[in-house]
């Protein structure tokens, strides 16, 4: 795929919001009420995100998602672990994006 053809807000919803779907979900059932807010706020920014600027916050609170206390079940784990891959190699794709541009 070229550089022209790759729209990290399109991947970012394609790749990254059904696992964040999941995530919820997962804490929705073991009634986690923080971990349903915490997701869900990450949703929201990848959804409304209008640029590639625009998902450095969601980056961000992914990053933190093992560091703010939350105890995750096997299942959810599982599934952090897939969503901060995925969102690894976005940034990744960014930063080979901004290289050639400069």
């Amino acid at each position: 795929m070229s550089d022209e053809a790759f729209n990290p807000l399109c991947y970012a919803k394609r790749e990254l919001v059904p696992l964040v779907d999941a995530l919820v979900a997962c804490a929705e059932a073991e009634s986690s009420h923080d971990q349903v807010f915490y997701f869900s706020k990450i949703k929201h920014g990848i959804e409304t995100a209008a640029g590639s600027d625009d998902l450095i916050e969601v980056f961000f609170n992914l990053s933190a998602a093992n560091f703010v206390g939350f105890n995750y079940s096997r299942e959810m784990a599982i599934i952090l672990d897939r969503l901060l891959e995925k969102s690894q190699l976005l940034a990744e794709s960014q930063n080979i994006s901004d290289r050639e541009i400069h």
